[in-house]
């Protein structure tokens, strides 16, 4: 099936010059996966606006076809979107499909300049230092027009000159020129206009015709524990009149289904003037007969439901809600900063619930630092209280376990042994009170943790991890034979001080380690 025929394309595209670079935007996942990640279609867009600039998508399973005279030739740069740890699978498996060495440094000037941003190199990059000839660090929106200005300034020089060119730019780090010029790489942020929306609509994606917008990006709250508040800083909410009401009616052109996306988009200040919008939009559509909206919402915070905004999201079609308290344990949410009370938590759900909404998730959290057996009774305690008052509805408790994160207060504790226990402990005692409990493997948080903490000497253990498979049995494999060369320990589960050099150094965030240290001793001696 050729999902790319299905497409229908929002952005007015420039036409390319015929000698223009081919660059191709590979996202590590199917396309489906690929094609709802807001982050992917915003950098498709932006790559898109140069006429200088041919793009072309790849996904694990489909490859968009290259058109006109340039079709055969292969393209200068491949950039992926990386925003998920064990993904890089899929990144190797991509570069050997297309004959790619894996090592930057055993590629030829036939090949292809292999990058990427996202997620997971903004926090930490060292563990595949080896594999990209340099990364993206900060947001695309302001470092697009200096990278495309570079790339094709350099289009005729070799491929040593053109990295040698772009090691200056910045928001590119490119490691073997950088940690020879012993320099960090800031991270650039974009902090004016729109946020992100939808370039294009599709049918095959996790949202089929769903236009979504960034209502907000990052969070203002800090939780230490969160790569998607210290990660992405500093909080930015786009004027609701001058920009976010203009991009949603600009959507309802193609399509009545809206997704609003962020990682707290109920903080927005004008949030409720957002949806005094959509719902004077719905009575529109419904007065000329037409298919009414259906709004889908990112989690929202407990401490920003009010009776309006509840009763408004599910008159705009919503099915359920999801909101993020990680723990019914006061005590562990003051410590890890989550400024919520149970008695916020509990009438907030209540809201939902007697708005008409029939699911609720929330999202926990096992293993985090300080957590004892009696936060697991307050959490167990919490949710028997809610269930008890709403029988007929329905409660999930998904589960993840801690995951310490480069960049936040909490990078220097490591993964909990315990937490595997404690997920069946809470498991045992919430199936019995009729709590839909969903649980994160422990496993394979233990391997999320080595790659979000791990650094160049961990690479190898990756490789080796993706030559026997990839599965579980394939990282204990690798990790076992490159004992006496990796402690895989120190990365997953040991405590660091925090003085100790981290391995991520050499990308700055929008808080500088001195920042978060003086965030962490707050915390270490508890």
């Amino acid at each position: 099936m050729n999902f790319f025929k299905d497409e229908k394309i929002l952005t007015k595209l420039p036409i390319k010059h015929k000698d223009a670079t081919s660059l191709v935007i590979a996202f590590p996942n199917t396309y489906e996966v690929g094609m709802s990640s807001l982050g992917y279609q915003n950098t498709w867009k932006l790559f898109n606006q140069s006429e200088d600039i041919k793009v072309i998508r790849w996904f694990t399973d489909i490859e968009e076809p290259c058109r006109g005279k340039s079709r055969l030739a292969p393209p200068t740069y491949i950039g992926f979107s990386f925003s998920w740890e064990l993904d890089y699978k899929n990144i190797f498996s991509i570069l050997e499909k297309h004959n790619i060495p894996l090592h930057a440094k055993d590629r030829s000037k036939k090949d292809p300049i292999i990058f990427c941003g996202g997620q997971v190199p903004n926090a930490n990059p060292e563990p595949f230092s080896e594999n990209f000839d340099f990364f993206l660090i900060g947001d695309l929106e302001v470092i697009r027009e200096d990278l495309i200005n570079k790339i094709i300034e350099t289009k005729n020089l070799t491929r040593e000159e053109k990295l040698s060119a772009l090691a200056v730019l910045p928001g590119v780090y490119v490691p073997r020129r950088d940690v020879a010029r012993n320099v960090s790489t800031i991270k650039r942020r974009f902090t004016e206009g729109n946020l992100a929306y939808s370039s294009i609509l599709t049918s095959n994606t996790i949202w089929p015709n769903t236009f979504i917008l960034e209502v907000v990006r990052s969070c203002p709250e800090l939780c230490r524990f969160c790569l998607a508040s210290y990660g992405s800083l500093p909080f930015r909410t786009p004027d609701v009149k001058e920009n976010l009401i203009p991009i949603i009616d600009y959507g309802l052109n193609y399509t009545s289904k809206i997704g609003l996306l962020g990682a707290s988009v109920t903080q927005h200040p004008e949030f409720e003037d957002l949806i005094d919008h959509l719902l004077s939009k719905n009575s529109e559509l419904r007065a000329g007969l037409v298919q009414p909206l259906h709004v889908q919402i990112a989690s929202v915070r407990a401490d920003t439901i009010s009776k309006n905004l509840a009763d408004g999201l599910y008159k705009l079609g919503a099915k359920s809600i999801t909101m993020a308290v990680e723990t019914g344990s006061q005590r562990l949410r003051d410590l890890i900063n989550k400024k919520i009370s149970n008695e916020t938590i509990f009438n907030s759900i209540q809201t939902i619930y007697d708005a008409g909404f029939k699911s609720i998730k929330l999202y926990g959290m096992v293993g985090l630092p300080f957590e004892t057996e009696d936060d697991l009774h307050h959490t167990i305690k919490l949710l028997k209280e809610i269930k008890q008052k709403n029988k007929t509805k329905k409660l999930v408790w998904s589960c993840s376990v801690f995951v310490p994160k480069a960049g936040t207060t909490f990078q220097f504790f490591g993964v909990d042994k315990n937490a595997s226990k404690k997920l069946k402990f809470l498991s045992k005692k919430l199936h019995k009170i009729g709590v839909d409990f969903r649980a994160e493997s422990f496993s394979w948080s233990e391997i999320q943790a080595l790659i979000s903490r791990g650094d160049k000497s961990i690479n190898y253990i990756l490789e080796m991890a993706y030559r026997y498979g990839s599965t579980l049995g394939a990282f204990n494999k690798a990790i076992r034979e490159n004992k006496k060369n990796t402690d895989t320990d120190y990365f997953i589960y040991k405590n660091w001080d925090t003085n100790f050099k981290l391995p991520w150094e050499n990308v700055q965030g929008y808080l500088n380690k001195e920042i978060v240290q003086k965030h962490a001793k707050q915390y270490i001696n508890v």
